[in-house]
């Protein structure tokens, strides 16, 4: 009588195992599909351009500075 009950209900270890597997196939999908994603250019040629002329803002902004430093760092705390 008792290993009748016994076979009614699933093993703990394999629910676990279960639950583990989806959530391995689940983190696989997801990665793959970016990887792909990444792998896929579909960028527009806008996108392309803006990308371009951000890369041409930051490369003239910097030599005009004279160092690589940006942002606040060298702003004074006092006001003059």
């Amino acid at each position: 009588m008792g290993k009748d009950e016994d076979d009614d209900e699933p093993k703990t270890w394999v629910s676990t195992l279960k639950v583990v597997l989806a959530a391995a196939v689940l983190i696989g999908t997801i990665g793959l599909a970016l990887w792909y994603a990444d792998k896929l250019s579909l960028g527009s040629p806008a996108l392309e351009q803006a990308i371009e002329a951000t890369h041409q803002k930051n490369s003239s902004g910097s030599s005009s500075s004279g160092s690589g430093s940006w942002g606040i760092s060298k702003d004074s705390p006092l006001r003059r």
